[in-house]
């Protein structure tokens, strides 16, 4: 059994590394650079935690639910003129919980490794940076972009595929998908950019069109950011690694041959001034 002086010492050693959030309005781009980074030996990179928006919810009512039950106890002695008062717990106290927790699942992954770097990744963390900023002040976040068109048409063929109805019920044409779509995938960007401006050394945006173009650059920067070895056979063999276990199938442009006047004339709408930014072509 693990002594839980055993347990911090693990979590303190474990806090001491690089360790770098993989996010993203895209899932195709961050999958491919998470096992690239996992290739490398000097880093651990094996899977997302979901813990924005899984996690620490659950966590968050429990305590909450708690205090809740603790404040009707206290308020029962006191009424009774017994000593007694409410044990609940502060927002510190809760943060301190969620950073704990991320820290045990993040160290079973070790497996008894010591890497110099840990990567998580789960592309829905780009909406809760504030929150993760807030429990893992340590943390460097790594930013994967894509062409929001390309993406939309990407998400719609997989919706489609899944859905047993539900989906094109509530989208019944591409275009109000679009719309929809355009409007999440602004705000994705628009949080992980924010972030960048507050914490220029603690983020790094790349774009998923480069890694099919330019593949050696793009993990290169990667690893920089990770501070650690980037010669050029680890380079080689990160992205092989990444190409054998998921292969980016990307049609760069694929949107134009699917967008409909509508569905242009929305995306333009709610994404168009972004798509400028981002250097895409308009």
């Amino acid at each position: 059994m693990t002594t839980f002086a055993a347990s911090q010492d693990r979590l303190r050693n474990l806090f001491s590394k690089r360790l770098v959030l993989i996010v993203g309005a895209t899932r195709w781009g961050t999958a491919w650079v998470q096992h690239a980074m996992d290739a490398h030996p000097d880093i651990c990179a094996k899977g997302e935690g979901h813990f924005t928006d899984v996690l620490f919810p659950k966590i968050a009512k429990a305590f909450d639910d708690y205090n809740t039950e603790s404040e009707k106890i206290g308020n029962r002695l006191q009424l009774a003129g017994l000593p007694g008062n409410a044990a609940g717990y502060t927002f510190d106290d809760v943060d301190h919980m969620l950073k704990t927790a991320i820290g045990l699942a993040l160290d079973r992954w070790l497996d008894g490794r010591n890497p110099l770097c840990v990567v998580e990744k789960t592309p829905e963390h780009v909406l809760s940076l504030e929150l993760l900023d807030r429990v893992l002040p340590e943390a460097h976040i790594l930013h994967v972009v894509r062409d929001g068109r390309d993406e939309a048409v990407s998400a719609w063929e997989f919706n489609l595929g899944i859905s047993r109805g539900d989906f094109p019920r509530q989208y019944p044409s591409f275009a109000s998908f679009v719309e929809t779509f355009a409007q999440a995938w602004g705000r994705s960007i628009g949080n992980a950019r924010r972030f960048g401006r507050r914490n220029p050394g603690r983020y790094l945006e790349i774009r998923c069109e480069d890694i099919t173009t330019s593949t050696s650059r793009v993990v290169s920067e990667v690893l920089n950011f990770a501070t650690v070895s980037t010669s050029a056979e680890i380079v080689r063999t990160c992205a092989d690694a990444a190409w054998d276990v998921s292969p980016l199938d990307l049609e760069h442009g694929i949107w134009k041959s699917t967008f409909d006047d509508e569905a242009h004339r929305l995306f333009k709408r709610h994404g168009g001034e972004l798509l400028k930014l981002l250097n895409y072509e308009n």
